[in-house]
């Protein structure tokens, strides 16, 4: 039965294939790519419940290339939450690419985005997760430079070299670090074995050569400029962008690097954190900074993400367990917030073709549903209490206080200050100012789009409310790879 891991993996190609032969009418491909998505988020929900622990050697010609898929906790956090909203990013895109045209390419490369980004999260090895990951980044690029405009193919370009680059640096990471232990293999609390002692400053440089390859995709500071140019692509490509595909499979990777090849004593032996821990302060800050600027709606959303991403990272580094739930807890919390404020905002381009703050004036009134869902989406990821993303930053805090980082609280709550004054001032525009012209006031958007918009807000309140069925589970994990 172990083969079966590898279902919800193919299974989304097969389908791409499918929807890219065959001449669908536009309700019989909305069913079929609806049906795929809803039923490979059954097959990762029955793998995950009934078959955690089983592995699997695809192809091995030897220890370092293996295909390797196995099932642990951070694998079933992670496709679990890639599973859940693409779902929902699927029937908000089959309303919102009738705007955007190119509706069969866009399926195609949509489904088959999924099956490489489960095969991102049910990687057993590095090896694998890097192909996977290289990979990501082929079915991505179609989707950046969907509408073929001379801009979108330069912001594509510009993912593609950033991506491969990026990828580059952390395989001469990997291709180093398997000369010194001949193992790659994802196990909790890491491989690293006593030649460490021996070995310091070239693992120092192999750690710092991983964890900057996967975080260009990361959007980290000063490798972070490709994630604002993509917003040129379709906005469900943008939600998935920023909430779930690329950015957060830079971060699970990186938390694979951390706790599953090195481990956390490894990590602090070498001192890597504390020099990349600048470039993860400098990221808070300034992607902060940059959203505050930007009239443009959807730029402002990406600059935030290159901040609320600096959170998970520095959750990662400070490599103690409060620190590590708070940012698995982050990365839920900023990709269910994230998507959602997205989705509020192609609605708004979408039913008006507005895309600045300042030609929304007054929009509340009629897409009241939408606003509100954004407001709420926005008050969570500032951190007021009693939202999900208050408990992930509580926990960040409480992280950085445990190593005796007293400023690193003071960061956090100056970047929630910075995130409340660049988003509510959407919300004001939206239901505090008045529009003058009177030409937004009977514009709604499609039903299609509100129920995710809807459904997702419901799940960030939920979180808030009823957080421990999900600390509980990383409370798990995180005693799993450190002692």
């Amino acid at each position: 039965m172990n083969n079966i891991i590898l279902l919800p993996i193919i299974f989304p190609f097969l389908a791409a294939i499918i929807i890219a032969v065959c001449n669908f009418t536009e309700k019989r491909r909305n069913i079929f790519a609806g049906s795929i998505i809803f039923l490979n988020l059954i097959f990762v929900s029955y793998i995950v419940a009934n078959f955690n622990g089983i592995s699997m050697h695809v192809i091995k010609m030897n220890e370092f290339l293996d295909i390797y898929f196995k099932v642990d906790k951070l694998s079933v956090f992670f496709s679990l939450l890639v599973s859940v909203l693409w779902l929902f990013t699927s029937i908000y895109a089959m309303e919102y690419m009738k705007h955007e045209g190119k509706e069969k390419r866009f399926f195609a490369y949509f489904i088959l985005t999924l099956g490489v980004t489960l095969g991102i999260a049910f990687a057993g090895n590095l090896i694998t997760l890097y192909l996977f990951y290289e990979l990501l980044t082929l079915t991505t690029f179609p989707l950046v430079i969907h509408s073929g405009s001379k801009e979108a193919l330069k912001s594509g370009m510009k993912y593609l070299i950033y991506s491969f680059t990026g990828a580059t640096v952390a395989l001469l990471g990997m291709l180093i670090l398997f000369s010194l232990t001949n193992n790659l293999t994802f196990v909790p609390g890491g491989v690293i074995n006593a030649n460490l002692l021996d070995n310091k400053t070239l693992y120092f440089i192999i750690y710092v050569s991983m964890f900057i390859g996967f975080g260009v995709k990361a959007a980290l500071v000063p490798f972070h400029s490709w994630l604002p140019a993509a917003m040129v692509a379709p906005t469900p490509v943008s939600s998935l962008l920023h909430a779930v595909a690329v950015v957060k499979s830079g971060i699970f990777a990186i938390t694979r690097v951390t706790f599953y090849i090195f481990g956390a004593n490894a990590v602090r032996f070498t001192g890597a954190n504390k020099y990349l821990i600048i470039l993860v302060i400098i990221s808070i800050l300034m992607g902060s900074f940059l959203a505050l600027h930007q009239e443009n709606l959807k730029k402002r959303l990406a600059y935030s993400t290159i901040s609320q991403l600096g959170y998970i990272l520095l959750g990662i580094l400070l490599l103690n367990k409060n620190a590590f739930i708070g940012a698995m807890m982050h990365l839920l919390n900023h990709a269910v917030i994230k998507i959602t404020l997205f989705f509020c905002v192609g609605a708004i381009m979408y039913t008006t073709g507005k895309t600045k703050i300042s030609e929304i004036n007054g929009i509340g009134k009629s897409m009241n549903i939408t606003m509100f869902c954004f407001t709420i989406s926005s008050i969570s990821l500032i951190g007021i209490p009693p939202t999900n993303g208050f408990i992930s930053k509580w926990l960040l805090a409480e992280g950085s206080l445990v190593e005796g980082k007293i400023g690193f609280p003071v960061i956090l709550l100056l970047s929630a200050l910075l995130t409340a004054m660049y988003l509510f001032p959407i919300s004001i525009a939206a239901f505090f100012t008045k529009d003058e012209s009177n030409v937004l006031e009977k514009k709604k958007a499609p039903i299609k789009m509100l129920i995710p918009i809807v459904c997702i807000t419901v799940i960030t309140v939920f979180l808030g409310l009823f957080p421990n069925f999900v600390l509980d589970f990383l409370r798990a994990m995180a005693s799993e790879i450190m002692n």
